[in-house]
């Protein structure tokens, strides 16, 4: 697939992608969710490739659904779609980012301007979140006449903790990235000018630091775990941490410290 709707580059072990619609503040089309998928699903199976970033090209990191879209299907409210379309749609729209959880590379969102709606969403399926001070961002979806959606409801109440969570989706206020950094949305607010360093700098850490088979089984377990009780916990982590203290890695994680030199993880 060609990508139009965004950019992709992979550098130095780390896998950019870029929404890329700046006159229109990166609004989200179907072709820009094709491209994030594929763009994805390449670096997670890239091994030379150890972490991701996803940001937006120009002053908006992902304003949201399109309004031409929005516009169309609200102007063909009035024509019901058939149940299979109906199906379809709930299955290509509401489930759209939930494979991101399932990725065994870390995913960092560099929230650059306003992540709005969609856009809000989408972060949310982000391991770790840094923004830019100009940053906004909010659900939106109450002053656009919706609710809440993209699994949003879940997600976000275990993020934020339920009563900011609440708010956020009831009012559907937008809020400044240190307000984000106070809720727990995001984890660190840094300069606008310095925003891509910083996650480069975290990505490169993650890729060049940690041990990739380590990474997939935290990223597995901690969004796993959250269907399941201590006891299911306590035997996955065990039954992971046999393989790891077997593992290429854990061999290389202890030499590389006690010969006070970079660690060269294989993944295996």
């Amino acid at each position: 697939m060609d990508f139009n709707d965004t950019t992709y580059q992979k550098s130095e072990r780390i896998a950019t992608i870029t929404y890329n619609r700046p006159e229109k503040m990166n609004a989200w089309t179907p072709r820009m969710f094709e491209e994030l998928r594929q763009a994805l699903e390449d670096a997670d199976n890239d091994l030379n490739v150890g972490a991701i970033i996803l940001t937006g090209a120009g002053r908006a990191y992902c304003s949201g659904a399109d309004m031409g879209g929005l516009n169309r299907m609200a102007q063909a409210a009035d024509q019901p779609a058939s149940a299979p379309e109906s199906a379809q749609l709930e299955a290509d729209g509401m489930g759209r980012f939930a494979f991101m959880l399932s990725l065994k590379k870390p995913i960092i969102a560099a929230i650059n301007g306003p992540a709005v709606g969609m856009g809000f969403a989408n972060a949310l399926y982000c391991d770790i979140r840094i923004a830019a001070e100009r940053a906004r961002m909010g659900l939106i979806f109450p002053r656009r006449g919706l609710a809440i959606e993209f699994g949003s409801s879940w997600l976000l109440p275990r993020i934020v903790g339920l009563g900011n969570a609440v708010d956020l989706a009831l009012t559907g206020r937008l809020i400044d990235a240190q307000e984000a950094l106070r809720m727990g949305l995001v984890s660190r607010v840094v300069a606008d000018s310095e925003l891509m360093a910083a996650a480069r700098a975290l990505a490169a850490d993650l890729a060049t630091q940690c041990s990739p088979l380590g990474i997939s089984y935290v990223k597995r377990f901690v969004y796993q775990h959250l269907y399941t009780d201590l006891a299911t916990a306590l035997r996955d982590e065990g039954e992971s941490a046999g393989v790891m203290l077997r593992s290429q890695d854990f061999k290389e994680g202890v030499k590389a410290f006690l010969e006070k030199r970079p660690p060269k993880f294989s993944g295996k």
